[in-house]
């Protein structure tokens, strides 16, 4: 049997009066009469006054004691019962709706799983939402999450069931944006495959790699409009130039980058776009220059936001924008000023590795550069972010919804490859240049600005330009140390397994001090290693773990040792026959690899790699015609940009010193990587004649190489 509140509350009450009464019968004579003064049936204890004076008169000196009761606790008996009402300001324990307990509701949430259907996941199972369910057709239950799916098509048909349970149950939707979006017809494979890429020049064309051509085909199939966030490595500028050319119609082209990659866009634009006449190109360095009628201008973040009415005063039909990451948030002026300039464009190109650091936030803005009728920020925030509403605001620290996004990204603007995923596309051995950045390089040393001098003049043959040589390779050790430590540094971060090779003492020991200060295991063979610590060293890199680095002489552990452990062979220092250094990057590159190897060479510009470079390619040009070849080509070697400190940049190729300029308006963390084939035959500085002297020395001649400091 159960009663209602307010019958709890007159047993209560009663049994309150009782107590009272018990309380006061042995003090009190008379008490019928007392016990005729209360009023049972009201939810409050009223004592007529009228009446208890006549009680007071007929109970002599006992009256008294009972009014002096009244008097003193009557009061009270009012507010208690008063508050008892407001069931906010008192707690009943025996309250209905505490002791028989409350019927909580349902929740739940509608997500995308696939291209074509979505998933209801609800808090908790209610079997007559489920059977309702189960009449809509395209209906599929997945064992492994335990939750229903449907077509898309089916969106509405499932919300509208939904509501008719509106009082048990909660579902949060599909926004209205995502489900139009899905529902377009997507026929991007099939776009993909059928693209004809003789639009665009030849060249480049032919040099792309099928996953490469397949980005071009993606962003075509886009209109233009896309994200390229494929990894470190795998081409992502060969890939942008391709989309440009492709829509050259609606140029000018605009190339926003940071500072210290901007030479490296107009050095690809020449190496696969030779239809490209150079003077389209514009270096936009400086607040004071001009915007002339060029079809290519290049710039750095960090111009357009002190210049932002100049460019928003020029039209540009195509913008990519490198290293796109550095736009991540909404607030900055970077972002708005690019918003500014962007809004312009047809054609919208990002390129970035690592397009979100830390969180899916970072992704709204660039999205939004692509598509400006995306979705609210706050509305994104919520939805795949976690949002939470704050004191001060919105907060978007989490994740959620993460297989939707992604899903979303892939549908709508991006496209995303790893190198595990086109690692039977790339070659066994690839080979990079890694330019280091000029303002660590220290070349402006009156020693080393004399001996380039007296090379330049082409004075000197023989044995006076070999040794003048040698004394320019030892000083340009000096000059590049610091430059050497800070990309090596980058590279002790990622604690991946890597082979460093060197030639100078002073570099090796520079190396190994980085290593020490931060705290990283690695062997070292040099001349000086013994045969037994030598085989020990090799031992420990190979079967322990945390050995990160095997710093080594490039003269001493090119042969004899293998270190398949490791998959990056850095050449810290540049050596003069090239069948050296084909030995030493097999010692990663050999039987027992099951991996692919990455071989970087680190170069700079004004330093006696200008005339290592070239040397090297002729002695490999006279060894291959005359049948000795030794597969070692420089003439497809890929150029890759690595993710960095803020003072390292990485660029594919010397070039003249009148087209290149080292200047730098910001400093920018790099973390992106692209790789294109290129020919050094024409870079070369230098004549066949200016070199033929120095091919009739043999190794023998440069005397004992482990002995220079």
């Amino acid at each position: 049997m159960s009663y209602s509140q307010e019958e709890i509350e007159k047993k209560r009450l009663l049994a309150l009066q009782r107590k009272q009464h018990a309380q006061s019968k042995s003090n009190l004579s008379g008490s019928t009469n007392i016990r005729s003064n209360i009023l049972s049936s009201n939810s409050n204890i009223i004592v007529k006054e009228n009446k208890s004076i006549n009680v007071t008169k007929s109970l002599g000196n006992g009256a008294t004691k009972y009014v002096d009761f009244k008097a003193k606790f009557g009061n009270n008996l009012n507010k208690s019962n008063t508050n008892f009402n407001k069931h906010k300001e008192r707690f009943n324990p025996i309250s209905t709706q505490n002791f028989f307990g409350q019927k909580s509701r349902i929740t739940g949430k509608c997500y995308m799983i696939t291209d074509e259907r979505f998933t209801l996941e609800t808090s908790s199972y209610f079997v007559p939402l489920i059977e309702t369910l189960k009449t809509i057709p395209s209906r599929s239950y997945d064992m492994k999450t335990k939750t229903w799916n449907f077509l898309l098509k089916d969106y509405e048909t499932v919300m509208e069931k939904i509501i008719h349970f509106k009082a048990d149950i909660q579902v949060v939707g599909i926004p209205q944006i995502i489900v139009q979006i899905f529902r377009k017809n997507s026929t991007s494979e099939k776009i993909v495959d059928n693209i004809d890429l003789s639009n665009i020049d030849p060249h480049l064309v032919e040099s792309l790699m099928p996953f490469q051509r397949e980005g071009i085909c993606y962003g075509i199939s886009k209109s233009g409009r896309c994200m390229i966030a494929d990894d470190m490595g795998l081409g992502k500028t060969i890939q942008a130039l391709g989309i440009a050319h492709n829509f050259r119609s609606n140029w000018p082209l605009l190339i926003v980058a940071p500072s210290s990659v901007r030479y490296h866009w107009s050095e690809s634009i020449y190496t696969f776009l030779p239809s490209v006449p150079a003077q389209y190109i514009h270096h936009y360095s400086s607040t004071k220059d001009f915007l002339d009628n060029n079809n290519i201008v290049i710039t750095t973040y960090d111009l357009i936001v002190r210049a932002v009415d100049t460019f928003t005063r020029r039209s540009f039909g195509f913008v990519i924008l490198d290293e796109s990451h550095a736009l991540k948030n909404v607030n900055t002026a970077r972002f708005k000023a690019i918003q500014c300039v962007v809004a312009q464009a047809r054609h919208v190109v990002l390129l970035s590795g690592t397009p979100a650091l830390s969180r899916p936030i970072e992704l709204y803005s660039q999205i939004n550069l692509i598509m400006p009728t995306f979705m609210g920020y706050q509305e994104y925030g919520i939805r795949y972010c976690a949002g939470e509403k704050a004191s001060y605001g919105w907060v978007f620290l989490g994740s959620s919804n993460m297989q939707e996004l992604q899903l979303l990204l892939k549908h709508t603007c991006v496209i995303r490859r790893l190198k595990n995923d086109v690692l039977n596309q790339l070659p066994k051995k690839k080979r990079e240049i890694v330019i280091l950045d000029p303002d660590l390089i220290q070349a402006g040393t009156k020693e080393m600005l004399k001996i380039s001098k007296t090379l330049e003049r082409n004075v000197l043959t023989g044995v006076k330009r070999h040794n003048t040589l040698i004394q320019y390779y030892n000083e340009s050790s000096i000059a590049k140390q610091k430059a050497i430590c800070d990309y090596i540094s980058k590279l002790f971060k990622a604690k991946e397994k890597f082979i460093i090779f060197a030639h100078h003492r002073n570099i090796l020991d520079a190396i190994c001090d980085v290593a020490e200060s931060m705290k990283i295991k690695y062997i070292r063979i040099d001349g000086t290693t013994n045969p037994e610590r030598r085989k020990s060293e090799v031992d420990k890199f190979q079967s322990c773990e945390d050995y990160v680095a095997a710093i080594l002489s490039i003269t001493a552990a090119n042969a004899g040792i293998t270190l398949t452990a490791a998959q990056l062979v850095v050449f810290a220092e540049l050596f003069w026959n090239p069948g050296i250094l084909c030995q030493a990057e097999d010692r990663a590159h050999r039987i027992g690899q099951n991996e692919n190897v990455l071989i970087q060479y680190l170069v700079a510009k004004q330093t006696s790699d200008d005339y290592l470079w070239p040397l090297i390619q002729k002695k490999m040009n006279v060894l291959n015609e005359a049948g000795l070849d030794q597969e070692f080509s420089l003439k497809d070697i890929d150029v890759t940009k690595h993710a960095l400190r803020s003072m390292q940049t990485t660029l594919d190729i010397f070039i003249d010193k009148e087209q290149y300029e080292y200047k730098a308006d910001e400093k920018i963390v790099q973390s992106n990587e692209n790789s294109e084939n290129i020919s050094l035959e024409s870079l070369s500085p230098a004549t066949t004649d200016e070199f033929k002297g120095l091919l009739e020395f043999n190794e023998e001649d440069f005397g004992d190489w482990d002995d220079m400091k």
